[in-house]
């Protein structure tokens, strides 16, 4: 999912397509436009797709958004013109909406608890990957055409795993799937009967309707329980996005020229290189030291790096050399270890699953807004207020959103999916108990388990 969401999003794009398509020099307006196209059509589609997606199951998404990115980068490889360029761009924010919708979910619910923060950051792992192999394309100057052509194939290659992939025993034990879901966990639990038997019985409670519900039956969605998460993630995303990580990585090129460099693409490049590194000590790091009190350090660092980005505008150039130098570094570390990946391990652990297709809509729905707007307005604050004073306002917005996370976000860090959800939980909640029998079953693979401490007429609550 990595290479074909992260493809050709520079601000200049339609710039360095010209000689390749033969087109037109394109307007300052159509480069915004092809460049921001499909996190638009992602903020779009993800209002609609969201509960489709819970509809069909997380497999099904991540199968239909392979297709879509096959379809979308083939357009443009066999483009004519601007116009199949802009339709093949939005028919990736499709892909792009259902990747973010489904793919963090997926990966926290076939990942055990102890682990889930590790495994769910294999996500931002991903993009960091897709990012650095476009970087490394565009060192060795391959044209656009062809980049689309192997995106275009790599989304094939994409659409067959995720077809032998396994769907998530939580989202096939919402459907009263029991015997599938023992299946998968057989699978991703090596077929160890007391590992297997443990997670059904978790299940089973995770899989409980956590909403009360209304004299008519209906889950009151904008409830106390669901608005809780839901506003504490869409701020999360907008901190996410006030990092300004897309503005320093449009501007590393020219950072990079300012240091002195000759070959800038090829440090961009690196700097990619550095992120995925640094994406891993994430990954290590999130289910021991915990997700709040990574944000909160990161977010402080992350501060501290924009201004020094602020005050090197400040210096003459020797100081200013060196303290891009040490602002640069001290960025790239800092959001790599934190707010890169964390904020999506967040998002696939927070929302029941009855609600997390309408709550992940409205959240990657901010997240692709302010991502937008960041982009947008980050040229029109630099012409109005010079780079030093911008740096310095996102420093100090960086700060209040640590304050933001240490007083509101509360840690996930081993618990359960069902226990997470049980945080926001009002005190004395109406449980609404779906009951189904269930007895000693046989999985394909002959091992017996006994979802329940009785084999017969036990409760399955879903």
């Amino acid at each position: 999912e990595a290479v074909v969401s992260t493809q050709s999003t520079g601000s200049g794009a339609l710039d360095d397509m010209n000689d390749d398509y033969f087109l037109p020099v394109p307007t300052t307006t159509q480069n915004m436009l092809f460049s921001s196209l499909a996190a638009g059509v992602a903020f779009i589609a993800g209002l609609i797709f969201g509960r489709f997606v819970v509809l069909i199951g997380k497999k099904h998404a991540l199968m239909l958004s392979s297709i879509f990115y096959f379809l979308g980068y083939l357009l443009m490889a066999y483009s004519k013109g601007y116009v199949m360029l802009f339709i093949g761009r939005s028919v990736t924010g499709f892909g792009l909406s259902l990747t973010c919708l489904a793919l963090s979910p997926y990966i926290s619910e076939i990942s055990p608890t102890k682990h889930r923060g590790k495994f769910a950051s294999i996500m931002q792992l991903q993009v960091q990957f897709g990012i650095l192999v476009i970087n490394s394309l565009a060192v060795l100057d391959l044209s656009f055409r062809w980049t689309a052509f192997i995106t275009s194939a790599i989304a094939v290659v994409n659409l067959f795993f995720v077809t032998i992939a396994p769907e998530t025993p939580r989202w096939l034990m919402s459907k009263a799937k029991v015997r599938e879901a023992g299946d998968v966990l057989d699978l991703l639990m090596e077929q160890d009967p007391d590992l297997v038997n443990d997670e059904i019985e978790v299940l089973q409670r995770s899989c409980r309707v956590e909403i009360p519900r209304d004299e008519h039956g209906a889950i009151p969605f904008f409830s106390a329980q669901n608005l809780k998460p839901l506003a504490i993630m869409c701020v999360i995303m907008i901190i996410q996005q006030v990092t300004a990580v897309n503005a320093v990585l449009a501007d590393s090129i020219t950072i990079f020229k300012d240091l002195g460099f000759v070959e800038p693409r090829t440090c961009t490049a690196g700097m990619s290189a550095a992120f995925l590194l640094f994406t891993f000590g994430s990954a290590a790091l999130t289910d021991k030291a915990g997700r709040k009190l990574l944000l909160v350090v990161f977010a402080v660092l992350i501060s501290f790096s924009l201004a020094l980005f602020s005050l090197a505008g400040f210096l003459d150039k020797g100081l200013h050399m060196a303290l891009l130098t040490l602002a640069l570094g001290s960025y790239v570390f800092s959001f790599a270890m934190a707010w890169g990946s964390i904020p999506w391990v967040l998002s696939g652990e927070m929302f029941s699953l009855e609600n997390q297709g309408r709550a992940l809509s409205i959240v990657s729905g901010v997240n692709w807004v302010f991502n937008f707007l960041t982009v947008f307005t980050w040229p029109l604050l630099i012409d109005r207020l010079t780079p030093r004073w911008v740096w310095l306002i996102y420093a100090t917005l960086m700060l209040l959103g640590a304050i933001f996370v240490g007083l509101f976000l509360p840690e996930t860090r081993g618990l359960t999916l069902h226990q997470v959800t049980d945080l926001f939980a009002p005190d004395s909640p109406r449980y609404v108990t779906v009951v189904h029998r269930i007895s000693t079953t046989e999985s394909s693979s002959g091992i017996l388990r006994r979802a329940g401490p009785s084999t017969t007429d036990q409760p399955y609550t879903f």
